[in-house]
C-alpha cells in the first residue's frame, strides 16, 4: 500500500512538469506570434501614416500599442499617438456630446460643446501640419461641422418660426426665444452684424404684427398702451432699437385722440389721454404728449369761457369730462357756485327737492347778499333766499293765502318802511284787472302787508300807494293806501285829481280837470245848458245870457243842480230859444258826483 502511494506521487510530479513545459512552449510561441503581429500592425500603421491616412494609422498604432508582447517601436508609436489620439478622442467626444445634447434640447451644453470644438479647432488648425491633417480627416467620420450647422440651423429656424407665426405666449417665452437666438453662434448667421440684424428684424416684425392686430381689432387705447409699454420694456431689455415702435404708437394714438376731439367726446378723450400718459418714459418726447397738453389747456379755456358766458351746465360737463387729466374739483365747485348765483332757483330746488317753483325772481347785491331770490311754489308756499359768498343759502318761508294765480313776481323795496325785502305779487283777479299782494320779510318770517284787487297800482311816494278802482273802499276812484302802525297797507282816502272852482270860472281852466256845481236849465245839442251869466239890455229890452254846455252825459234833468267833474274844451255855435245864433262854452263831463 505504501509503495502504491509513493508511485502515485512520483507519477503526479512528472505530469505536472510535463504540463508546465507545454505551457512554456505555448507562451514562447504566443509571444513570437504576438511580436510578429505587433510588428505587422506597426508596419501597416506606418504605411498608412506615410500615405496620409492618419485616422486609420492612429487606429493601427493603438492596436500595436496594446500588443505588450514586445516593446519594439513603442517609443515611436507613443510619439505618434500623443499627437493623433487626443484629436480623435476629442472629436469623437464632441460628436457624441453634441448629438446627445441636441437630442435632449440642451442648448446651453450644446453651445458649450460648440465652444470646446472651436477652442480645440483653433489649436489644431494653428498647430503642426500633422494636427491640421488629423483634424481635417476627423471631420469626415464625425461630420462635426455639418452636425453643428444642422443643429443650430434647426434651432434658429424653429425660434424664428415662433415669431413669424405668433405662437409665443407672454414675456417669458419672448425672452426665451431671444435668449436662444442670441446663444446660437454668430457663424450660423453669417457674422455679428448679420446676427444682430436678423434677430432685430424678426422681433421688429413680430411686435409690429401684434400692434397691427390690435389696430385691426379696433382695440382700446388701454390695450394698445399696455402692449406698447410691454414691447418697449422688452425691446429695451433686448437692447433692440425701438424708434419704429415709438413712431407707430405716436401716430396711432394721435389719430385716436384727434378723433375723440373732433367728435366732441371729451370724456372719452380725457380717459384715453390719461391712459396714454401711462406710456413708458421712453415715449416722453412723443408728439402725442404735446397734443394732450395743448388739447387739455384748450378745453379748460373753453370751459372757462362757457362759465363766463353763463353756460354753466356745459362748462361743468366739460370740467367733469376732464377729471382724468386734471383735478377740476375746485373748478366744478366754483362753476356750480357761480351757477347758483346766476340761477339761485337751483339752490331752492336742492333744498326743497319735492317742490315745484313756477314763479321766481332774482336780484343782485341787495340786503347784504350777493344774490337774493323770491319764489312761489306750486303748493302755495312763498320763499325768500339769500346767498353770500360760499355760505349756505338762508331761506325765509311763508304761505300765500288762497293760492292766487301769479302772473308776475318782483321785489319792491319802496313798499317797506324799514328797508326790509318786500316781495310784490301781481295775480289774476275775478273783479279787477289785477290782484296785488306784497309780503315783507321780517327777521325770519313773512308778513303780508298788501292785499288789494284793482285796475292799477303805482307808488305815489315812500310807503304811499295810489290804487286805481280798488275793490271795496275807493271803488271807481284813485285811492290812497298807506301803512298803518303794523306796516300793513290800508285804504286811507280818495285822490282828487281836479280843482274845485265856481262854475263861472270854468273858462279860465282850459284843458284842466275841475269840479264845480251847476244848475241845468235846458237840454240842447246832446247835453245840458247851464246859465253862466244873465244881464238885461235896455237898448234891446232883452235879457242877454251866456251859457256852458255840459256834454258827455245824456241823463241830465233840467231844473236840477249837479256837481260835475271834467274839462273845459272850447266853444261851439248853437241856436238859442229866440232862434238866434249864440256862441257857448263846452265842458266835457267825465263824472257826475252825486
Amino acid at each position: 500500500m505504501f509503495k502504491s502511494t509513493v508511485y502515485k506521487k512520483v507519477n503526479r510530479s512528472q505530469n505536472f512538469f510535463l504540463l508546465l513545459l507545454v505551457i512554456l512552449l505555448v507562451l514562447v510561441g504566443g509571444k513570437i506570434i504576438m511580436a510578429h503581429a505587433k510588428l505587422a500592425a506597426y508596419v501597416e500603421a506606418m504605411s498608412l501614416f506615410k500615405s496620409g491616412d492618419l485616422v486609420d494609422a492612429e487606429k493601427k498604432f493603438r492596436a500595436a500599442k496594446r500588443n505588450l508582447s514586445v516593446t519594439d517601436h513603442n517609443q515611436d508609436i507613443n510619439r505618434k499617438l500623443t499627437i493623433l489620439s487626443p484629436i480623435r478622442e476629442v472629436m469623437e467626444d464632441l460628436d457624441e456630446k453634441a448629438a446627445e445634447y441636441q437630442e435632449e434640447k440642451n442648448l446651453d451644453q450644446l453651445v458649450v460643446t460648440y465652444e470646446r470644438w472651436q477652442e480645440n479647432m483653433k489649436i489644431w488648425v494653428s498647430g503642426s501640419r500633422l494636427q491640421q491633417d488629423m483634424y481635417g480627416e476627423m471631420l469626415v467620420p464625425t461630420k462635426l461641422d455639418q452636425d453643428f450647422k444642422a443643429y443650430f440651423s434647426a434651432i434658429k429656424m424653429s425660434q424664428l418660426a415662433k415669431l413669424q407665426n405668433n405662437t409665443i405666449n407672454g414675456d417669458a417665452e419672448e425672452e426665451k426665444v431671444f435668449t436662444i437666438l442670441k446663444k446660437i453662434p454668430t457663424e450660423y448667421y453669417g457674422g455679428d452684424p448679420e446676427k444682430t440684424k436678423e434677430i432685430q428684424t424678426a422681433f421688429h416684425q413680430y411686435y409690429t404684427n401684434k400692434i397691427k392686430t390690435l389696430k385691426a381689432e379696433n382695440a382700446s387705447v388701454a390695450r394698445i398702451v399696455a402692449e406698447g409699454n410691454r414691447q418697449l420694456a422688452m425691446l429695451t431689455n433686448f437692447s433692440i432699437d425701438f424708434g419704429w415702435l415709438k413712431n407707430t404708437l405716436d401716430t396711432h394714438l394721435l389719430k385716436v385722440l384727434n378723433a375723440a376731439i373732433d367728435k366732441k367726446d371729451y370724456a372719452v378723450f380725457a380717459e384715453q389721454a390719461n391712459t396714454v400718459r401711462n406710456l413708458s418714459g421712453n415715449m416722453k418726447d412723443a408728439k402725442v404728449f404735446l397734443f394732450i397738453e395743448k388739447a387739455k389747456n384748450d378745453l379748460l379755456s373753453k370751459a372757462k369761457s362757457l362759465t363766463t358766458g353763463n353756460n354753466y351746465e356745459d362748462a361743468i360737463s366739460l370740467y367733469e369730462a376732464l377729471k382724468p387729466l386734471e383735478n377740476t374739483e375746485q373748478l366744478i365747485v366754483n362753476a356750480n357756485l357761480a351757477w347758483d348765483k346766476f340761477e339761485p332757483i337751483r339752490v331752492l330746488k336742492r333744498l326743497y327737492p319735492t317742490k315745484e317753483f313756477p314763479s321766481f325772481v332774482n336780484a343782485k347785491n341787495k340786503w347784504g347778499a350777493d344774490i337774493v331770490i323770491a319764489a312761489i311754489s306750486k303748493d302755495g308756499g312763498i320763499y325768500f333766499g339769500k346767498l353770500k359768498g360760499e355760505e349756505v343759502m338762508v331761506v325765509t318761508e311763508g304761505t300765500l293765502d288762497g293760492s292766487p294765480d301769479v302772473t308776475k313776481l318782483d321785489f319792491e323795496s319802496s313798499f317797506s318802511s324799514s328797508n326790509n325785502p318786500v316781495i310784490s305779487i301781481d295775480a289774476k283777479s275775478n273783479e279787477r284787472k289785477h290782484h296785488y299782494l306784497a309780503y315783507e320779510v321780517r327777521s325770519s318770517s313773512m308778513v303780508k302787508i298788501l292785499d288789494v284787487e284793482a285796475d292799477n297800482l303805482t307808488v305815489e311816494s315812500k310807503n304811499v300807494l295810489l290804487v286805481d278802482n280798488p275793490a271795496g273802499q275807493g271803488t271807481s276812484e284813485l285811492a290812497y293806501y298807506e301803512q298803518d302802525s303794523q306796516g300793513i297797507y290800508r285804504f286811507t282816502k280818495i285822490k282828487a285829481d281836479y280843482v274845485d272852482i265856481h262854475v263861472s270860472e270854468v273858462t279860465n281852466y282850459y284843458g284842466k280837470k275841475v269840479r264845480f256845481k251847476a244848475y241845468a236849465t235846458a237840454k240842447a245839442n246832446g247835453g245840458a245848458l247851464v246859465t253862466l251869466s244873465e244881464t238885461y239890455n235896455y237898448n234891446t229890452s232883452r235879457w242877454e245870457k251866456t251859457y256852458l254846455l255840459l256834454r258827455g252825459q245824456s241823463e241830465f234833468t233840467i231844473y236840477q243842480n249837479y256837481t260835475v267833474i271834467g274839462s273845459f274844451i272850447g266853444y261851439e255855435n248853437m241856436t238859442d230859444e229866440n232862434g238866434e245864433q249864440i256862441r257857448v262854452s263846452v265842458f266835457q263831463v267825465e263824472k257826475v258826483d252825486k
